[in-house]
């Protein structure tokens, strides 16, 4: 059995590398996804959803906090900095849950503070 840990560290360090192949291959077929107002169904669609994102000017970065294990569900608290092409950046609070089956991602859960000053161009 895969350490479920393990397997949300490897997520993340696939996201700030923007390793698009092996965030997508950390998923299961028939994985759930949901953030805001997102809720993305399957591999292929979560792969679109992230290349989606990595397009964007906005650079994200995550840095796990702190994490809770229970069985195969992992609850993380993670900081998320975010960087504008200028250079801005600001970071937000997330608390995400993972849901890991045989050593990838069934589900992840992502709650986030409110970034809508700083999307908008505002001063955080």
């Amino acid at each position: 059995m895969t350490d479920p840990l393990a397997t949300v560290e490897a997520h993340l360090a696939a996201f700030n590398s923007r390793d698009l192949e092996a965030l997508s291959a950390g998923f299961h077929d028939d994985a759930v996804f949901a953030t805001g107002d997102d809720l993305v169904i399957g591999r292929r669609g979560i792969t679109a959803f992230f290349a989606d994102a990595f397009a964007q000017p906005l650079r994200a970065e995550l840095r796990l906090l702190r994490s809770v294990v229970d069985s195969d569900t992992v609850a993380c608290e993670v900081a998320e900095r975010l960087t504008l092409d200028d250079g801005r950046s600001h970071e937000l609070a997330l608390a995400t849950f993972y849901t890991v089956r045989d050593g990838a991602l069934a589900r992840v859960k992502v709650y986030r503070e409110d970034a809508s000053t700083f999307a908008s161009g505002s001063d955080p």
